[in-house]
């Protein structure tokens, strides 16, 4: 039976984001080709370890384009498209029961090859939303490339919905953080800050933590963002997935940890 009832005030919506880095593994694996073949079945796991599972999963650094379908397809999910990114595809996986309603996919790939998916959804209180799974541009010097790609996606989210989500790893440095939430009409909420800025949940890339990558440079970072905006969205959950390793200190399933954000969507 589906737990989605047929109405909703105000419907909560549990989002999920993670840049799987390929579903390689560890350096920290113990056993490289043991962990090869389980990354995938323990990546999809981890998605759906929490409670309850994630209505949508963004993910970045996909190793090929059906990877998605084929991971969670079985476990009740639609792919909304891929899209290749500077590393790896992009995804964005919708549970059927949502997907079964007035869903569509939104063409980035035709709005300058955005390294993004995107789809609206009408939820079953009636309230539209569009929401994007996105890999921008990487290194500090991709500032600009970032806040180009941040508009231009943006503004085709707006066209489609009033509600608009966006989930991913972008690759932000913290000096771009006003840019972002005041691009495209400003208004973006960024769901780390609106749930208390928790220091043990800042940092997606933390590789004095994570020692996923042999002798790689060690700092932290806030790469991977959840902004929302819209009247009927407000946030009321923060946190992180694939933050706790695996076997042992220091190998975790990904070079970053994913983000699990939960919304109230009211009726709009």
């Amino acid at each position: 039976m589906s737990r989605i009832p047929a109405s909703y005030q105000s419907f909560p919506l549990t989002l999920l984001s993670w840049n799987i880095s390929n579903a390689q593994p560890s350096f920290s694996a113990p056993d490289f080709t043991q962990r090869s073949e389980e990354s995938p079945r323990l990546i999809r796991e981890e998605c759906l370890r929490p409670t309850p599972s994630p209505d949508i999963i963004a993910l970045q650094e996909c190793p090929y384009p059906s990877f998605g379908e084929e991971e969670f397809g079985q476990s009740g999910y639609v792919s909304m498209g891929t899209q290749q990114s500077h590393c790896g595809y992009v995804d964005l996986l919708v549970r059927k029961e949502l997907a079964a309603r007035n869903t569509q996919p939104i063409r980035t790939v035709q709005e300058g090859n955005l390294p993004s998916v995107a789809a609206t959804i009408v939820l079953p209180n009636e309230t539209k939303i569009a929401a994007s799974s996105s890999h921008l541009a990487p290194f500090k010097d991709g500032a600009y490339q970032r806040i180009i790609q941040c508009m231009t996606l943006m503004d085709l989210l707006d066209e489609q919905a009033d509600n608009c989500i966006l989930l991913g790893d972008f690759n932000t440095r913290a000096a771009e953080d006003k840019g972002i939430e005041n691009a495209g009409g400003g208004g973006w909420i960024d769901a780390w800050k609106e749930t208390g800025s928790n220091s043990e949940v800042k940092f997606s890339w933390n590789s004095f933590a994570n020692q996923y990558h042999e002798g790689g440079f060690k700092f932290r970072a806030r790469f991977d963002r959840s902004y929302v905006r819209g009247e009927a969205l407000s946030v009321r959950q923060f946190g992180f997935i694939g933050n706790k390793c695996v076997e042992k200190k220091g190998d975790y399933l990904s070079d970053h940890f994913g983000l699990l954000v939960g919304l109230n969507v009211a009726n709009r």
